[in-house]
Protein backbone atom coordinates (compact mmCIF):
# COMPACT_ATOMS: atom_id res chain seq x y z
CA UNK A 1 0.00 0.00 0.00
CA UNK A 2 2.76 2.43 0.96
CA UNK A 3 4.67 1.44 -2.19
CA UNK A 4 1.58 2.20 -4.29
CA UNK A 5 1.24 5.64 -2.70
CA UNK A 6 4.92 6.30 -3.28
CA UNK A 7 4.66 5.35 -6.98
CA UNK A 8 1.62 7.59 -7.42
CA UNK A 9 3.49 10.53 -5.89
CA UNK A 10 6.52 9.81 -8.05
CA UNK A 11 4.44 9.73 -11.23
CA UNK A 12 2.78 13.00 -10.21
CA UNK A 13 6.17 14.66 -9.64
CA UNK A 14 7.37 13.41 -13.02
CA UNK A 15 4.30 14.83 -14.76
CA UNK A 16 4.89 18.17 -13.04
CA UNK A 17 8.53 18.13 -14.13
CA UNK A 18 7.49 17.27 -17.69
CA UNK A 19 4.97 20.11 -17.65
CA UNK A 20 7.56 22.57 -16.37
CA UNK A 21 10.04 21.40 -18.97
CA UNK A 22 7.45 21.76 -21.75
CA UNK A 23 6.52 25.22 -20.51
CA UNK A 24 10.19 26.18 -20.36
CA UNK A 25 10.72 24.96 -23.93
CA UNK A 26 7.70 26.92 -25.14
CA UNK A 27 8.89 30.07 -23.37
CA UNK A 28 12.36 29.67 -24.86
CA UNK A 29 10.89 29.13 -28.32
CA UNK A 30 8.70 32.24 -27.98
CA UNK A 31 11.67 34.33 -26.82
CA UNK A 32 13.76 33.16 -29.75
CA UNK A 33 10.92 33.95 -32.14
CA UNK A 34 10.51 37.44 -30.67
CA UNK A 35 14.25 38.11 -30.94
CA UNK A 36 14.24 36.97 -34.57
CA UNK A 37 11.25 39.20 -35.30
CA UNK A 38 13.00 42.22 -33.79
CA UNK A 39 16.19 41.48 -35.73
CA UNK A 40 14.36 41.19 -39.06
CA UNK A 41 12.33 44.31 -38.38
CA UNK A 42 15.50 46.31 -37.76
CA UNK A 43 17.41 44.91 -40.74
CA UNK A 44 14.61 44.81 -43.30
CA UNK A 45 12.48 47.72 -42.11
CA UNK A 46 9.41 45.52 -42.23
CA UNK A 47 7.28 43.67 -39.71
CA UNK A 48 4.77 41.02 -40.77
CA UNK A 49 1.54 40.64 -38.84
CA UNK A 50 -0.43 37.52 -39.78
CA UNK A 51 -4.04 37.25 -38.64
CA UNK A 52 -5.55 33.76 -38.26
CA UNK A 53 -8.53 34.49 -40.48
CA UNK A 54 -10.37 37.06 -42.55
CA UNK A 55 -11.18 40.62 -41.48
CA UNK A 56 -13.76 43.25 -42.37
CA UNK A 57 -13.24 46.44 -44.32
CA UNK A 58 -14.23 48.37 -41.20
CA UNK A 59 -11.55 46.47 -39.30
CA UNK A 60 -8.92 47.58 -41.83
CA UNK A 61 -9.93 51.18 -41.20
CA UNK A 62 -9.50 50.66 -37.45
CA UNK A 63 -6.03 49.19 -38.00
CA UNK A 64 -4.97 52.26 -39.96
CA UNK A 65 -6.52 54.71 -37.50
CA UNK A 66 -4.90 53.12 -34.45
CA UNK A 67 -1.49 52.82 -36.11
CA UNK A 68 -1.70 56.48 -37.18
CA UNK A 69 -2.46 57.63 -33.62
CA UNK A 70 0.32 55.44 -32.24
CA UNK A 71 2.91 56.66 -34.77
CA UNK A 72 2.07 60.30 -34.01
CA UNK A 73 2.61 59.66 -30.31
CA UNK A 74 5.71 57.47 -30.70
CA UNK A 75 7.35 59.95 -33.05
CA UNK A 76 6.67 62.74 -30.54
CA UNK A 77 4.18 64.69 -32.65
CA UNK A 78 1.62 64.37 -29.84
CA UNK A 79 2.60 64.99 -26.21
CA UNK A 80 0.16 62.35 -24.99
CA UNK A 81 -1.79 59.51 -26.52
CA UNK A 82 -4.82 60.50 -28.56
CA UNK A 83 -7.29 59.30 -25.91
CA UNK A 84 -5.44 61.20 -23.16
CA UNK A 85 -5.49 64.38 -25.25
CA UNK A 86 -9.23 64.08 -25.89
CA UNK A 87 -9.86 63.60 -22.18
CA UNK A 88 -7.59 66.53 -21.21
CA UNK A 89 -9.22 68.81 -23.74
CA UNK A 90 -12.71 68.01 -22.48
CA UNK A 91 -11.59 68.58 -18.90
CA UNK A 92 -10.06 71.93 -19.91
CA UNK A 93 -13.26 73.01 -21.66
CA UNK A 94 -15.38 72.02 -18.67
CA UNK A 95 -13.23 74.10 -16.33
CA UNK A 96 -13.48 77.06 -18.68
CA UNK A 97 -17.26 76.81 -19.03
CA UNK A 98 -17.68 77.19 -15.28
CA UNK A 99 -16.11 80.67 -15.32
CA UNK A 100 -17.56 84.02 -16.32
CA UNK A 101 -17.82 84.77 -20.05
CA UNK A 102 -15.19 87.51 -19.96
CA UNK A 103 -12.79 85.30 -18.06
CA UNK A 104 -13.55 82.46 -20.43
CA UNK A 105 -12.55 84.51 -23.49
CA UNK A 106 -9.42 85.80 -21.82
CA UNK A 107 -8.32 82.34 -20.72
CA UNK A 108 -9.19 80.67 -24.01
CA UNK A 109 -7.42 83.09 -26.32
CA UNK A 110 -4.42 83.43 -24.03
CA UNK A 111 -3.77 79.72 -23.95
CA UNK A 112 -2.01 79.30 -27.28
CA UNK A 113 -0.83 75.78 -26.51
CA UNK A 114 -4.33 74.52 -25.93
CA UNK A 115 -5.54 76.21 -29.09
CA UNK A 116 -2.87 74.28 -30.99
CA UNK A 117 -3.98 71.13 -29.21
CA UNK A 118 -7.59 71.74 -30.15
CA UNK A 119 -6.72 72.43 -33.80
CA UNK A 120 -4.61 69.29 -34.09
CA UNK A 121 -7.31 67.16 -32.48
CA UNK A 122 -9.96 68.62 -34.78
CA UNK A 123 -7.82 67.91 -37.84
CA UNK A 124 -7.03 64.40 -36.66
CA UNK A 125 -10.65 63.59 -35.81
CA UNK A 126 -11.76 64.86 -39.23
CA UNK A 127 -9.10 62.74 -40.90
CA UNK A 128 -10.22 59.63 -38.99
CA UNK A 129 -13.84 60.26 -39.97
CA UNK A 130 -12.93 60.73 -43.62
CA UNK A 131 -10.86 57.55 -43.58
CA UNK A 132 -14.02 55.72 -42.54
CA UNK A 133 -15.80 57.23 -45.55
CA UNK A 134 -12.98 56.20 -47.90
CA UNK A 135 -12.91 52.63 -46.58
CA UNK A 136 -16.67 52.41 -47.08
CA UNK A 137 -16.30 53.40 -50.74
CA UNK A 138 -13.27 51.37 -51.79
CA UNK A 139 -10.83 48.69 -50.86
CA UNK A 140 -7.69 50.40 -49.54
CA UNK A 141 -4.67 48.12 -49.98
CA UNK A 142 -2.00 50.60 -48.80
CA UNK A 143 -1.75 53.70 -46.62
CA UNK A 144 1.30 55.96 -46.24
CA UNK A 145 2.19 58.17 -43.27
CA UNK A 146 4.75 60.77 -44.41
CA UNK A 147 6.41 62.59 -41.52
CA UNK A 148 8.31 65.85 -42.02
CA UNK A 149 9.69 67.39 -45.19
CA UNK A 150 7.27 67.25 -48.10
CA UNK A 151 5.22 64.61 -49.87
CA UNK A 152 7.93 64.42 -52.54
CA UNK A 153 10.76 64.10 -50.01
CA UNK A 154 9.57 63.30 -46.46
CA UNK A 155 11.86 62.66 -43.50
CA UNK A 156 10.18 59.38 -42.51
CA UNK A 157 7.74 57.00 -44.21
CA UNK A 158 5.53 54.45 -42.53
CA UNK A 159 3.53 52.18 -44.82
CA UNK A 160 0.57 50.07 -43.75
CA UNK A 161 0.33 47.37 -46.40
CA UNK A 162 -2.96 45.41 -46.43
CA UNK A 163 -2.70 43.81 -49.87
CA UNK A 164 -2.62 40.27 -48.45
CA UNK A 165 -5.56 40.67 -46.08
CA UNK A 166 -8.57 38.51 -46.87
CA UNK A 167 -11.70 40.63 -46.61
CA UNK A 168 -15.06 39.20 -45.68
CA UNK A 169 -18.12 40.10 -43.65
CA UNK A 170 -20.26 38.55 -40.96
CA UNK A 171 -19.53 36.36 -37.96
CA UNK A 172 -16.80 34.41 -39.77
CA UNK A 173 -14.46 37.41 -39.53
CA UNK A 174 -12.05 37.95 -36.67
CA UNK A 175 -12.92 40.41 -33.93
CA UNK A 176 -11.25 43.78 -34.43
CA UNK A 177 -10.22 44.00 -30.77
CA UNK A 178 -8.31 40.71 -30.88
CA UNK A 179 -6.63 41.73 -34.15
CA UNK A 180 -5.54 45.04 -32.63
CA UNK A 181 -4.04 43.26 -29.61
CA UNK A 182 -2.12 40.94 -31.92
CA UNK A 183 -1.03 43.84 -34.13
CA UNK A 184 0.34 46.01 -31.34
CA UNK A 185 1.94 43.10 -29.50
CA UNK A 186 3.86 42.33 -32.69
CA UNK A 187 4.87 45.96 -33.15
CA UNK A 188 5.94 46.16 -29.50
CA UNK A 189 8.01 42.96 -29.61
CA UNK A 190 9.66 44.07 -32.86
CA UNK A 191 10.33 47.53 -31.32
CA UNK A 192 9.16 48.87 -34.65
CA UNK A 193 7.72 52.29 -33.84
CA UNK A 194 10.46 53.58 -31.55
CA UNK A 195 13.39 55.44 -33.08
CA UNK A 196 16.50 56.99 -31.55
CA UNK A 197 16.74 59.70 -34.20
CA UNK A 198 15.93 63.21 -32.92
CA UNK A 199 12.45 64.34 -33.85
CA UNK A 200 11.27 67.91 -34.30
CA UNK A 201 7.68 69.09 -34.37
CA UNK A 202 6.56 68.82 -37.95
CA UNK A 203 3.62 67.76 -40.10
CA UNK A 204 2.34 64.31 -41.04
CA UNK A 205 0.68 63.76 -44.40
CA UNK A 206 -1.56 60.77 -45.08
CA UNK A 207 -1.98 59.13 -48.47
CA UNK A 208 -4.22 56.16 -49.27
CA UNK A 209 -4.37 53.92 -52.32
CA UNK A 210 -7.98 53.51 -53.47
CA UNK A 211 -10.03 52.84 -56.60
CA UNK A 212 -9.85 55.76 -59.00
CA UNK A 213 -13.65 55.83 -59.42
CA UNK A 214 -14.62 55.38 -55.77
CA UNK A 215 -16.21 58.84 -55.69
CA UNK A 216 -14.47 60.12 -52.57
CA UNK A 217 -14.67 63.92 -52.31
CA UNK A 218 -12.55 64.96 -49.32
CA UNK A 219 -9.26 63.34 -50.39
CA UNK A 220 -7.36 64.78 -53.34
CA UNK A 221 -6.20 62.40 -56.11
CA UNK A 222 -2.41 62.34 -56.69
CA UNK A 223 -2.30 60.68 -60.09
CA UNK A 224 1.45 61.05 -60.60
CA UNK A 225 2.59 60.32 -57.05
CA UNK A 226 5.49 57.92 -56.71
CA UNK A 227 6.82 56.55 -53.45
CA UNK A 228 10.17 58.26 -52.68
CA UNK A 229 13.02 55.80 -53.09
CA UNK A 230 15.70 57.80 -51.26
CA UNK A 231 13.86 57.57 -47.92
CA UNK A 232 13.78 54.30 -45.99
CA UNK A 233 10.23 52.98 -45.92
CA UNK A 234 9.17 51.20 -42.72
CA UNK A 235 6.46 48.71 -43.66
CA UNK A 236 3.76 47.17 -41.47
CA UNK A 237 2.57 44.26 -43.62
CA UNK A 238 -0.81 42.87 -42.56
CA UNK A 239 -1.97 39.55 -43.98
CA UNK A 240 -4.41 36.72 -43.39
CA UNK A 241 -3.33 33.12 -42.93
CA UNK A 242 -4.70 31.43 -46.10
CA UNK A 243 -5.10 28.14 -44.24
CA UNK A 244 -7.64 29.80 -41.93
CA UNK A 245 -9.77 31.45 -44.64
CA UNK A 246 -12.48 30.00 -46.87
CA UNK A 247 -12.19 32.89 -49.28
CA UNK A 248 -8.53 33.53 -50.09
CA UNK A 249 -8.93 36.11 -52.88
CA UNK A 250 -6.72 39.14 -52.25
CA UNK A 251 -6.00 40.31 -55.82
CA UNK A 252 -6.14 44.04 -56.58
CA UNK A 253 -6.03 45.51 -60.07
CA UNK A 254 -3.29 48.08 -59.50
CA UNK A 255 -4.08 49.90 -62.73
CA UNK A 256 -7.47 50.90 -61.36
CA UNK A 257 -6.06 52.29 -58.11
CA UNK A 258 -4.53 55.73 -57.53
CA UNK A 259 -3.14 57.58 -54.53
CA UNK A 260 -5.37 60.00 -52.64
CA UNK A 261 -3.93 62.59 -50.25
CA UNK A 262 -5.66 64.01 -47.19
CA UNK A 263 -5.99 67.79 -47.76
CA UNK A 264 -5.03 68.53 -44.15
CA UNK A 265 -1.66 67.54 -42.68
CA UNK A 266 -1.51 66.81 -38.96
CA UNK A 267 0.71 69.37 -37.22
CA UNK A 268 2.75 68.23 -34.25
CA UNK A 269 2.68 70.25 -31.03
CA UNK A 270 3.87 70.13 -27.45
CA UNK A 271 2.33 71.28 -24.16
Amino acid sequence: MQMRIFLCRLNHMRSQDDGSETSSRQHCKTSEGDAEMARRAEEEGCVNVVFPGSVTQEGCCRFVSEVLKCVLYQRQQLPMTFDQLVYSQRKQQDSISDKAVARQRQTYFADLKWRKCQKTLQDLEELLQQLEVLFSLSKVPRVLLLIGGSVVLPKEIYEINMEQLVLDSGDQCLRVSSCLRHLFRTLFVADFLSDTRPVHLTTTAVLALAHRDCGVGWFHPKLHFKLPTCVKNKIIALSSDPCSCKNTKTDTDCQEYVWFQAPTAIKGFCL
